[in-house]
Parts: C-alpha cells; structure tokens; sequence
C-alpha cells in the first residue's frame, strides 16, 4: 500500500506492522528505517505519535483473517483491530483515511461497529468493492475498500472510483507477455543491496541497458496455463488469457494427490501439466516491481508477506483517486434518478437537465467536495472566488440547483433508514355458533 500511494504522488512519513520479518522487508526496499514494529491493537501507546506526525491520511489493511472465505469467519481478537483502526482515526483526526479487507467485512458486527465510530466523528464513507483486475494487476482479487474523508456525504467518492477501472480484466499474458521495462544492472559487493533499478529510480548517471525477458516469463507463455491451488472447490487450472486467483500463502505449490485425483471438471488441461510459478512470478501478480528483494528465514513466510499485500497498482489507482479530489480535479457524479425526481415534481425534461447540469457546475466550483450538510454547502459556494464574480441570476440558479439535489438525497437518505416492514396475513378467528 505505501509503495502504491508514493508512486500516486504522497509522502510516506511512516509505517507500522506487528509482524519483525514484514518491516524489515518494506525498510530493504522502500529504504531507511519509516516502517516500525509496532502493535496497533496498543491506542493508547501509538496515538501521541500520530497526533505529533499530524498526517493527512491514515491508510491501512487490518487483519482479514477472521472474515476471510479461507478461514473460520469467527470475530475474534483480528477482528477488533478493525474497530482500533476507526478509533485511531476518529482519534487523530485526518481529513482522509483509507482502508482494505476482503469483502465479507462488510457484513460483519465489527465493521458495523467501526463504521457508526467514523460516522459519528464526522467522516463520510465510500464503501468500494473492487477488483484487482481492473485497477493494474493480473489478478481477480476482490477488496472491499473504504475512504472517509472529513465533512463529505457517504459515498461521495464512488463515482471516481469506478471510473478509474480498466474496461477489461487484466490477465496473465497482459503481464508476462509484454516487453520488459528498462532496468540497470549495478553490481554490488553487499547482499544487503539489491542490483536490479528501475530505470525511473536511478538516482545517477550509470549504464543503463534492457534486460530481455525472464525465462520462466518464456516458459510461462508458451504452456499457457498455470495451476492455483483452490481455496474452496472450485477450478484449479487457469489460461494465461485470464486473470489469476487470489494471490494466497499457498497459490505457488503444486497440484497434490488429491487434486490430480479428482480434478475440476472445467480444467482446460491436467494440473500436472501447467507451468510452474516462481516467486518472483506470483510476487509480481500479486503487484510488486521485478527490483522488489524478499528476505527471510523462510519460503512460507516471503509467500505469507506477498499474499498479505495490498497490491500496489490498485493503492496506486485509489491514491490518484484521493489527489484528484483534494485538488478539485474532479466531482461526483450527479445520480441519474435525480432528473427522474425532478420530471416527477413537475419540470419539463429539458428544464431538468438544465437543474442537473447547473448541479454539477455548482459541484465543480466546489473542488468536487460534497457536504453532509446542505447549508455549509451553500456557504461554502458563497466565498468561491468565481461564484462571486458571477451576477445575480447565475448566481441563484446554482443555489437552488445545490437546493434541489440536496433535498433529493434527503429523500433518498430517509428511505435506505426506513425500517423494512414485512406485512403477514391476519388469520381470522373460527366464527362461533350460537
């Protein structure tokens, strides 16, 4: 998540994980020493830190293994560092934040929990569920992803968000067939230092020449098909013109008896005879660079680290989302059942249009900030600098188009609270004779 939202133009000012061999892999490779070990669940202990660094967004991925398809689906001591994750931002007080878990934790009593504790601080919510695919890596990974920011409607963000989705899924061949980026090879004397740059890293003038494609690359194209190891029954075996699975602690290992006994019926092919996944392949599905170094004591645990990862294109791809809008360079859209309301309370076609487009101006002019308050909306748009240059018509054509579209999210506010009635027949007593 850090190296994504750097390469969307923030500044990293620092990292936590409780886990000693997943800090220092982010501190080799994202260099000095901004990540630290550090226990979350601890409020009291981490809080004055926070509130010194005064950031602008926390962003963060708390444990999904309690709602997670793979596991147990217990709430228990993993699912409370969700709600630790809302009272740290409710408690330092960013204008954004930004969180990622699998999607099942949107149904769950914790998120719920965490939700009405960002609402009641004051943060609107976007709520997103997005797949990987469409946001730059090869891979079908659903994510439920939230960004609040301070003062704004719920769902003030989604619009962009969707719009920044590929049209189509990006699939294996996309990553693994295209040509590979320029790189610098320096060689080092330290096992400490990786050897292999980026060519948009380099720091100094050096040599700088292609390195050809990788032969597990070649392998990989020419078989066409890989093995993923199913989570739950279902296919195994994948072409190359797809997406991977779920990137898990397990996707690399290979088919077992069991599987190669009973394989899925939708197999294109046997799983004995797919290609072989190296790690730095399932590591680069999974979103990381080809320079990005894995050091620990053990394969499990460098396959634990990519699997726990969110992948950096998409926290790439959200983070730009988040920039735009605080730069004003984009607004919500407006819904389109707002020219339906607007038609059904007695204005022309065309006169809705001109309500809903004005709307939109009045956003605009906004920064693309929505309000969960109608009056500091319209307060708000009195001090714009080319709202007060505008005369008086213009002027009150964009106040009642602001009008308007807040009194139908008001209405649209009031039905998703209305509590659900299920209506049961009434049964009639037996008549009595007399």
């Amino acid at each position: 998540m850090s190296l994504g939202l750097k390469q969307a133009g923030f500044e990293i000012v620092r990292a936590y994980d409780a886990w000693p061999v997943a800090v220092a892999n982010y501190n080799l490779n994202l260099g000095g020493d901004r990540a630290q070990v550090t226990d979350l669940g601890d409020i009291l202990g981490i809080v004055p830190e926070l509130l010194a660094l005064a950031p602008d967004m926390i962003a963060g991925g708390p444990p999904c293994t309690d709602y997670s398809s793979a596991g147990r689906r217990e709430e228990a001591e993993n699912a409370k560092l969700t709600l630790a994750f809302a009272i740290l931002v409710t408690t330092v007080r960013p204008t954004w934040f930004m969180m990622e878990n699998v999607i099942n934790a949107m149904k769950s009593e914790t998120w719920a929990a965490a939700r009405q504790v960002l609402m009641a601080a004051g943060y609107g919510l976007t709520e997103s569920k997005v797949d990987a695919s469409r946001y730059g890596v090869p891979q079908s990974r659903r994510r439920l992803i939230v960004v609040g920011r301070i003062g704004e409607r719920d769902g003030f963000l989604a619009s962009a968000i969707a719009a920044a989705a590929a049209p189509q899924p990006m699939t294996l061949r996309d990553l693994f067939g295209s040509s590979t980026p320029h790189a610098a090879n320096i060689s080092t004397t330290s096992e400490a230092r990786r050897s292999i740059w980026s060519s948009h890293e380099l720091g100094q003038t050096i040599w700088e020449r292609p390195i050809g494609p990788h032969p597990d690359d070649v392998a990989l194209i020419a078989n066409g098909f890989v093995y993923s190891r199913p989570v739950r029954a279902g296919r195994g075996v994948r072409s190359i013109d797809e997406p991977f699975p779920t990137v898990t602690r397990t996707s690399h290992e290979r088919p077992g008896p069991k599987y190669l006994s009973a394989p899925h019926l939708d197999d294109p092919i046997a799983a004995s005879e797919t290609a072989v996944l190296s790690t730095d392949q399932v590591s680069r599905i999974q979103g990381f660079p080809m320079w990005w170094e894995w050091k620990a004591s053990s394969q499990r645990d460098v396959f634990q680290m990519i699997a726990n990862a969110v992948p950096a294109p998409v926290a790439e791809s959200i983070g730009r989302v988040v920039l735009d809008r605080e730069g004003g360079k984009s607004a919500p859209d407006i819904q389109g059942g707002f020219l339906q309301w607007l038609v059904c309370r007695g204005r022309s076609r065309q006169s809705a249009r001109n309500v809903k487009s004005l709307a939109g101006r009045a956003r605009r002019l906004l920064g693309g900030k929505t309000f969960a308050v109608s009056a500091l909306e319209l307060a708000t748009l009195e001090v714009v600098p080319e709202f007060q240059s505008m005369k008086r018509n213009p002027q009150s054509d964009l106040r009642q188009a602001l009008r308007l579209l807040a009194e139908y999210q008001a209405e649209g506010d009031q039905r998703r609270k209305r509590p659900q009635v299920v209506a049961q027949p009434i049964e009639e007593e037996p008549r009595k004779a007399a």
